[in-house]
Parts: C-alpha cells; sequence; structure tokens
C-alpha cells in the first residue's frame, strides 16, 4: 500500500500535474482579495478562513476532481464535519478507559457512515462519467480506481482500499 500511494499517489509528476489547478485557486483567491481592496474599504476580509477554503478546495480539486460544497455532506456541512472529524481525530480517547466517555466513539462512528457514503457517490460518478466521457486531467480517484480496474496492484485492492486511501489522502493534502 505505500509503495502504492509513493508512486502513484504522491510522485513528483502527480504533484506537479495538479500545478495548473491550484495556480487557478490561487488566482481566484487572489482576485477576490484585490475586489474587496478596491471596495470602499467596509469589506473585512477573514483571511484565515480564506485560506482554510482555498486548502480544502484545493484538496478537493486534486483528490475528487472538484469541490464540494457544504450541502454535499450532511446536515452540518462538508467542511464543518470535517473540521469536526480533525477535532476529534486530535483528541486523547479517554473512552477507551471511562467507560461513560464512549460519546466521542458513537460521533466518530456516525461521522465514519457519513464519509463512507459521501466517499461512496464520489466513486460512482467517477464511474460514470469514465463511461460517459474522458477526462484531461486525473485527479486521485481516477488513479485509483484505474488501479483497482487494472488489478496491477500487488494485493487485493477494492472500493475499501479507495475510500481509505482517499479519506488519509484528502487529509493529508489538506492539513500540509
Amino acid at each position: 500500500m505505500r509503495k502504492l500511494c509513493t508512486l502513484q499517489l504522491l510522485s513528483n509528476v502527480k504533484i506537479h500535474s495538479f500545478q495548473p489547478m491550484r495556480k487557478q485557486e490561487v488566482g481566484i483567491l487572489v482576485n477576490f482579495l484585490k475586489q474587496a481592496a478596491a471596495s470602499d474599504g467596509d469589506v473585512v476580509v477573514n483571511l484565515s478562513d480564506k485560506i482554510g477554503s482555498l486548502s480544502a478546495n484545493m484538496a478537493c480539486m486534486m483528490v475528487f476532481g472538484k469541490k464540494y460544497m457544504d450541502e454535499d455532506l450532511g446536515e452540518k456541512g462538508f467542511k464543518a464535519l470535517v473540521q469536526e472529524t480533525m477535532r476529534i481525530i486530535s483528541m486523547p480517547k479517554l473512552g477507551d478507559y471511562i467507560p461513560f466517555l464512549q460519546g466521542l466513539t458513537r460521533r466518530m462512528k456516525e461521522l465514519a457512515k457519513l464519509f463512507d457514503e459521501f466517499l461512496e457517490r464520489v466513486i460512482n460518478e467517477h464511474v460514470q462519467q469514465s463511461t460517459n466521457e474522458l477526462k484531461q486531467a486525473k485527479d486521485i480517484v481516477d488513479t485509483l480506481m484505474g488501479i483497482m480496474q487494472s488489478e496491477e496492484a500487488e494485493f487485493e485492492f477494492d472500493r475499501r482500499h479507495v475510500k481509505a486511501i482517499l479519506l488519509g489522502e484528502y487529509f493529508w493534502i489538506s492539513c500540509y
């Protein structure tokens, strides 16, 4: 699995293939900031939110092939669930030692179910899209689906593995 990720997903060639997309996203942010600066000075811009959105948008584009909006994942929204997941993952798992603190484990299972359904939908969209038309830029989903369908992996590689890698890649790219 490590070899597959290193050679197929995190290689210099793959990372450089996303450069035009990254430039486009940064350009969108710069244009927004120019417009905000050109206004009468009444506009307050939260740069932390804008940089966070830039990072999330780039991660979505590289991993999933398109930006996903808040309404695409659960009631709270995509970004809120990602932030909650990051917060829960970083917390010590005291529920393993103190049984009445099992609420975090339950919430993590709920989040895992939401992400599983979301990733299943993303994969289905890519499968449907690959049968309808050819994409110019291959995102990470396309790469993983190609590996799965070609059966070139040296181990069993199915949708469960694709979803696990996608989730890991998204969080890794978001934090990087």
